[in-house]
């Protein structure tokens, strides 16, 4: 009894471009462009629309598919996470190709920005951050990485938070009875 191999479908968007060859896959859209190392999969593109299989990971093909969606998202309508910062004096200003922050210790805390992303504090003395990119993963990584300078309290929850997350807070001790 053979395997009978399915291709997978997904409908392209007008504006993106799409090349790839044996070891690469080349999106490029209005946000910019990527270039990525292919894995074993084919493709094949008819009237906007996309046809992958795998010969060789037919049980792989879904994790291919979603791959290359996050690449096409990425290059027409990019990604963006929220940081907000709580606690008594916590800022972030930007200067040039930095990112300041002040987050309650001794000292201030600089952060490189990398070049394939924008950060944007809010005007309401900063204490909102939005970063902006056109790879999911990247985006994340420095959000992750910024929130890892000063992670949410568990019981006060001061510290950077992503936007919309829910903290449980512990109760403290209590005094008397």
């Amino acid at each position: 009894m053979g395997f009978i191999n399915l291709m997978l479908k997904y409908n392209l968007i007008s504006g993106v471009s799409l090349v790839w060859g044996d070891s690469f896959v080349h999106v490029s859209g209005p946000k910019g462009s990527l270039i990525k190392k292919k894995s074993a999969f084919s493709l094949a593109i008819n009237d906007f629309t996309l046809y992958l299989w795998s010969d060789e990971n037919p049980e792989q093909e879904g994790a291919y598919l979603a791959w290359l969606h996050q690449l096409i998202v990425g290059v027409t309508r990019g990604y963006n996470k929220k940081l907000k910062l709580v606690g008594v004096g916590y800022r972030a200003l930007l200067e040039n190709n930095n990112l300041t922050l002040k987050l309650g210790y001794s000292h201030l805390i600089q952060y490189q920005i990398p070049q394939d992303i924008t950060i944007m504090p809010s005007k309401n003395k900063g204490v909102l951050l939005l970063i902006k990119g056109i790879e999911f993963v990247r985006v994340n990584q420095v959000a992750s990485e910024i929130r890892s300078f000063r992670k949410p309290d568990s019981y006060k929850g001061k510290g950077i938070h992503y936007q919309g997350e829910i903290l449980n807070l512990k109760k403290g001790k209590r005094e008397g009875k």
